[in-house]
């Protein structure tokens, strides 16, 4: 069947079918042309073609295949809007696409790259064990600090100086700076403010993190600055310790000593200072290690989200083959001359035909007709059965 655009279809629309009994029909015309197989062959091809119908023949009106024509023209132009907008989201889509193939090639270099040189692999490979080893330490130092530092502040800012000399005549002494139980909670009677000092060191870890990070020259000045701080207020803390335990001996009457001298100080000093200098370091090589799973994980995380804005942009596109197909039905319906049995039209026509060249003298005109039927009906695969008869010009 041939495709056919707005001016063939209204040329159709105007072709008038000639109606005859094709017996009759077939008859009188071999009569006229003494039963030529050339016209024979000529007529034929007219029944094809629904040039020739029988009277009663079932097809569309004229009318109702003028509206089809614009039923035609609407979709055409629905047709034309669809594929403009789906030509502007496919060209989103291959620019997308593209952008992905870039992202994929920027990790594969940066494999490749880490794959040739040992060195950069160890540096750049984000490594799972040594940071669940970090992340564990951090976590054991983190609560130790948070101990630490709430027994320390207590001690130092809250004196009791009848429960400390109480711990030393009962042998007890005051060595520790690892709070129990009750110590804890008789902190955090006198000030809930207490919980807040060992976020203050944490800070200064954090501190310690930015400034290592800093591109600026002076940062191992400002480097310093924070842990001499540090080191300052630890140093203050174990001080003011030292001394409240000294001024409980010299109330008691017991001899004391220089804080230079007191191994009580610097076990305080350094249980703080020391390990606050290990958490920091810690929590500096942890970030730098997440920071290097985040090179390519942020890659894949962008080619993801390309790849479902690819998916949405596909769900967008129109599917105009409906609309192809029922452009294809109306131009068939404006084509069509009949339904009906194609072969049997053709048997009509052609035993009018072959009935005028009964006589003897005529026989191999007429096997020459019925040799060129059977052919016909072979190169057109035209068998019985209603079929739609659809105009072939």
């Amino acid at each position: 069947m041939n495709q056919f655009n707005s001016t063939d279809t209204k040329e159709r629309v105007a072709h008038q079918v000639q109606r005859v009994s094709l017996y009759d029909f077939g008859y009188e015309q071999s009569g006229t042309y003494k039963g030529d197989p050339d016209m024979y062959l000529t007529y034929l091809n007219r029944i094809l073609n629904g040039d020739l119908v029988e009277p009663a023949y079932k097809g569309f009106s004229d009318d109702e295949k003028i509206e089809r024509v614009s039923k035609i023209k609407e979709l055409e132009a629905e047709q034309a809007t669809k594929e403009a907008q789906n030509q502007k989201i496919e060209e989103e889509i291959k620019e997308k696409e593209s952008q992905v193939d870039e992202y994929q090639k920027e990790i594969l270099a940066i494999r490749q790259s880490r794959a040739q040189d040992s060195e950069k692999l160890k540096t750049e490979t984000f490594s799972p064990v040594k940071f669940t080893i970090n992340a564990f330490l951090l976590i054991m130092l983190s609560v130790y600090l948070f101990f630490f530092y709430i027994s320390a502040a207590y001690k130092a800012l809250y004196v009791d100086f009848e429960g400390i000399a109480e711990n030393i005549a009962s042998g007890i002494g005051v060595g520790s700076i690892m709070p129990g139980a009750y110590e804890l909670a008789e902190a955090l009677q006198y000030n809930y403010l207490l919980l807040l000092v060992p976020f203050v060191f944490y800070a200064f870890g954090w501190a310690f993190h930015i400034l290592l990070e800093l591109k600026h020259k002076a940062k191992f000045v400002f480097l310093s600055l924070l842990i001499a701080v540090t080191f300052a207020v630890d140093f203050l803390l174990a001080l003011i310790i030292h001394g409240n335990t000294e001024s409980a001996k010299e109330l008691m009457g017991l001899p004391t000593i220089h804080w230079s001298q007191s191994s009580t100080f610097y076990i305080i000093l350094f249980l703080g200072f020391l390990v606050y200098i290990i958490w920091s370091i810690l929590f500096d090589s942890m970030l730098r290690e997440w920071d290097k799973r985040q090179v390519t994980y942020n890659l894949k995380k962008i080619i993801r989200h390309l790849e479902r804005d690819i998916n949405e942009l596909r769900k967008k596109l129109h599917n105009i083959d409906s609309i192809k197909e029922q452009i294809t039905d109306y131009r068939e319906d404006v084509s069509v001359i009949m339904y009906g049995s194609l072969k049997k039209y053709l048997d009509q026509f052609s035993s009018g035909w072959l009935a005028y060249l009964s006589p003897a003298n005529l026989k191999d005109t007429k096997q020459t007709c019925l040799t060129l039927k059977k052919e016909f009906e072979d190169k057109h695969k035209i068998k019985s059965g209603t079929v739609k008869v659809i105009s072939r010009r």
